[in-house]
């Protein structure tokens, strides 16, 4: 786990100017004082030795706090995430399954909307066809299975572009 928190003197963002030209928002960068806190954390603990597969569970959080000082939010920081995940890893066969949370972000800027929340649900299933080598495997995985409408709040695009919805793929991959 690892915290942080810093001053910035010089501080570089986005900020609206309210006027208007060729019918489109004015922004101006500015530069100010501006302090930030926040955390991640990882880990990842053996939870079971089931016939041939390892049960493995981890965990990835972050979160970012960040304020002009004397002013609001700093843009586009991203809010509370959490990401957890199971794997069953094999000799030849590995299969995951993991969940994404991302909290709401209400903490925004004049020019800047909240962005909803929402929850990822991703699997795979990776075979390794030939034995004792992990150079060439063959990967399906379904990403965001349950075509959840989702916005990564740091996208400039993020009002008008939604991250992919249902994905699903097969994957061939070598190494040397």
């Amino acid at each position: 786990m690892t915290g942080y928190a810093s001053w910035f003197d010089g501080f570089i963002y986005e900020s609206d100017t309210g006027l208007i030209e060729d019918e489109l928002p004015l922004f101006q960068f500015r530069q100010d004082k501006a302090r930030t806190y926040g955390f991640e954390f990882e880990g990842s603990a053996p939870i079971a030795q089931i016939g041939g597969f390892n049960i493995v569970g981890d965990i990835t959080a972050d979160m970012t706090r960040a304020k002009i000082k004397g002013g609001g939010a700093v843009p586009r920081i991203p809010p509370l995430r959490v990401l957890g995940g199971l794997e069953a890893q094999g000799e030849r066969i590995d299969a995951r399954a993991e969940v994404e949370w991302t909290d709401d972000q209400n903490r925004v800027t004049t020019f800047e909307t909240p962005t909803k929340g929402f929850t990822l649900v991703n699997a795979s299933l990776t075979w390794r066809p030939l034995p004792d080598t992990k150079n060439l495997s063959l990967t399906l995985a379904a990403n965001n299975i349950f075509d959840v409408d989702a916005r990564r709040h740091a996208s400039f695009t993020k009002d008008y572009v939604p991250l992919a919805g249902r994905d699903i793929r097969i994957t061939a991959r070598a190494s040397f």
